[in-house]
């Protein structure tokens, strides 16, 4: 028996985290802001760690697991993480510029704008470079350098928020 392949896969749970957190935060806005921010957090947190998953089984690190097209699946969901994280921090800075507050004062918004620019010098290199060996240091470095700050801008929002 031939093993199943799905390589829309990467595709599929892009689309599904993308319409989650913004479901959540259309059906909350102006009213229980804490949901939306929860959920966008929580959705940002799956594509994070699927991202982390697919670039160590990508890399042999996990040597049990092997998935179909891992690159490809691997390329998605850094593309869509990055998306997710330019996305959500542009939604901030819109609604905190709808409110009258001030731009990029909070913690949570300059800890969003380093977040952001850590996402930019991962992801366009990797679309630039054809010789992946010139980059992989790099590569690596902001990729694990990606989740603690993100993991701090999560814990950061939901105070903020008044979720904790």
């Amino acid at each position: 028996m031939k093993q199943e392949e799905w390589p829309d896969l990467p595709v599929i749970l892009l689309v599904v985290a993308f319409l989650v957190a913004g479901g959540a935060v259309a059906l909350t806005y102006g009213t229980a802001r804490w949901i939306g921010h929860a959920v966008t957090a929580f959705t940002g947190l799956a594509l994070m760690i699927l991202v982390i998953f697919s670039g160590v089984v990508q890399k042999g690190r996990i040597r049990s697991i092997r998935i179909p097209h891992i690159f490809r699946f691997h390329r998605m969901a850094a593309i869509g993480f990055g998306l997710f994280v330019i996305g959500t921090f542009t939604l901030g800075l819109l609604t905190t510029q709808g409110g009258g507050g001030p731009l990029l004062t909070s913690r949570h918004g300059i800890i969003g704008l380093v977040l952001v620019l850590l996402v930019l010098s991962q992801v366009v290199p990797s679309l630039l470079v054809r010789q992946r060996i010139r980059i992989q240091t790099l590569h690596r470095f902001t990729g694990y350098a990606i989740i603690p700050v993100f993991l701090l801008q999560i814990y950061i929002g939901l105070v903020t928020a008044g979720i904790l």
